[in-house]
């Protein structure tokens, strides 16, 4: 291990983004749900899939909950990057 790997800060995350960054994801999860679900009908015509109502079939339900998990994961994601950039 050569000295400047040593002597290296460790770059640990902003005290604060542990606070703003949970609410901030939360935000932008619910606004990405409403693109998604706005977009789904805009382009079927119809309301998007809700899992939780049994009269919607196992299959249709479970890939709009797949996309929607994924989408969120990656805003998530994204929010918690952008937010440790600029903190630092």
């Amino acid at each position: 291990m050569s000295t400047h790997e040593i002597d290296e800060p460790i770059d640990e995350p902003n005290p604060i983004l542990h606070l703003v960054a949970p609410i901030t994801a939360i935000g932008a999860t619910m606004v990405m749900r409403k693109v998604l679900n706005a977009a789904y009908e805009r382009q079927t015509g119809n309301e998007a899939p809700d899992p939780r109502d049994s009269r919607v079939g196992f299959g249709r339900a479970l890939m709009w909950a797949i996309v929607t998990a994924a989408a969120a994961a990656a805003v998530e994601t994204a929010v918690y990057r952008i937010m440790n950039k600029e903190t630092h």
